[in-house]
């Protein structure tokens, strides 16, 4: 290639075609001379003609490649100027797998000298776990194939690993086929994205044990309270604990499940509930009683929608355990979730129960804790409901937009 590139200089052409035309010249007339019998001088007037008329054309020759070369010669400064003064590695390579030319780029980002380089096969850049690698995907790239943005690492000089990301271009000459390789260095990107990942890995582990430890200290509230429901004797005021109690433990099952979870921000509320409403029915002790019909589809829902449907749940399933039946009916609670294509959740609670007492009327305008805490909580929740009370049981169902709401969950944020 660089030969052809010498004999193609336009002075080499031009000397070229000028001893080309003085030998022929000077050449001609001496055989011709020789034949006739004749002297052959340098002085004859035919062979000065010859001799100006060639050089005149060689030195025309020469001024019209020269400005040609001149012209070639500045456009390819201009395009090596561009692609040493850009930071991406540029490598030139022939379909022998010779390396042609690199940029001032590549020198930077690999540590070699271009002489180190140029002229050596690109297996030399590739280390024994990538050598493979990079034949198959040479061959395939000589036959048209792509790889955009293929990720590769490769050392450099002093054999530290470097981070690429590989674009490849055909060049096709009449002669010869060139691969151009683009790399762009992405190590610092790799690494800082590696240290972003490990905090997020150890926020999400302490989140979890900051989860964990609410957990365990709701759980200890839960036996305190238990320990005095066990020793008080006023009925009404046995009763308050026990509610209260209920709460603690369903904001304590949340807190569980988070700490169980993979996803903080996506819990499995059917578990939540299923667990919830066990907890209800161990701490009512009516499990021989109370039959449970659960379908509760898997539905991941955010902590701060989470707690306040949980407890809305608490309350009513409580309601129900401790009003809706008498002593000789087996009772029956029926909980339903779902969720739509709009991502709204429905959570319905009935029973076979007797129905609410007749001076109910709306959740608003009743005066029991339990009922105003719904309340609340469904506003919370910007969730719409509906309560359909008969001699034969209650039905009560809520609705709202599933959402990833952010910031504090607590019950009495407007």
């Amino acid at each position: 290639m660089r030969f052809y590139r010498i004999l193609l200089d336009s002075k080499s052409i031009a000397l070229m075609l000028l001893l080309f035309g003085y030998g022929w010249i000077i050449g001609s007339d001496f055989i011709a001379a020789e034949l006739n019998d004749h002297a052959f001088s340098l002085l004859n007037i035919q062979i000065l003609k010859g001799l100006l008329f060639v050089t005149i054309a060689s030195a025309g020759v020469y001024t019209l490649l020269y400005l040609k070369d001149k012209s070639l010669e500045q456009g390819r400064r201009y395009t090596d100027s561009i692609l040493e003064t850009i930071d991406v590695a540029i490598l030139v390579i022939t379909e022998e797998g010779i390396i042609d030319n690199v940029n001032n780029a590549f020198v930077h980002i690999f540590e070699y000298d271009k002489k180190e380089v140029v002229g050596r096969h690109f297996s030399y850049l590739l280390s024994e776990n990538n050598y493979e690698r990079g034949f198959h995907d040479f061959q395939q790239l000589l036959e048209g194939q792509s790889f955009p943005n293929e990720e590769w690492v490769i050392n450099d000089k002093t054999g530290n690993p470097i981070s690429l990301v590989l674009n490849s271009e055909i060049l096709q000459n009449d002669n010869e086929k060139f691969l151009i390789l683009s790399a762009m260095d992405i190590t610092d990107q790799k690494e800082t994205q590696a240290k972003l990942e490990h905090s997020l890995a150890e926020k999400e582990v302490l989140l979890s044990e900051i989860h964990h430890r609410v957990k365990n200290n709701l759980a200890i509230v839960s036996g305190l309270m238990q320990l005095q429901i066990f020793e008080e004797d006023n009925p009404r005021l046995k009763e308050k604990l026990v509610a209260g109690l209920t709460r603690i433990q369903a904001i304590g099952s949340i807190h569980e499940l988070i700490y169980q979870s993979n996803s903080l921000n996506e819990l499995r509320f059917d578990k939540s509930l299923k667990q919830l409403v066990d907890n209800l029915i161990e701490v009512y002790d009516q499990l021989n009683t109370i039959d449970l019909d659960l379908n509760l589809s898997a539905i991941t829902i955010n902590i701060n929608q989470g707690v306040p449907a949980s407890l809305i749940i608490n309350e009513l399933v409580t309601n129900t355990l401790q009003h809706a039946f008498t002593s000789d009916k087996n009772g029956l609670i029926a909980i339903e979730l779902s969720e739509n294509e709009d991502e709204m959740l429905t959570i319905s609670i009935s029973d076979n129960g007797t129905g609410l007492p007749d001076e109910f009327t709306t959740l608003s305008e009743n005066d029991t804790l339990g009922f105003q805490l719904v309340d609340t909580l469904l506003k919370q929740l910007e969730a719409e409901h509906n309560i359909d009370s008969t001699e034969q049981g209650t039905k009560f169902s809520f609705s709202f937009k599933k959402t990833s709401k952010k910031g504090s969950s607590s019950i009495f944020e407007n």
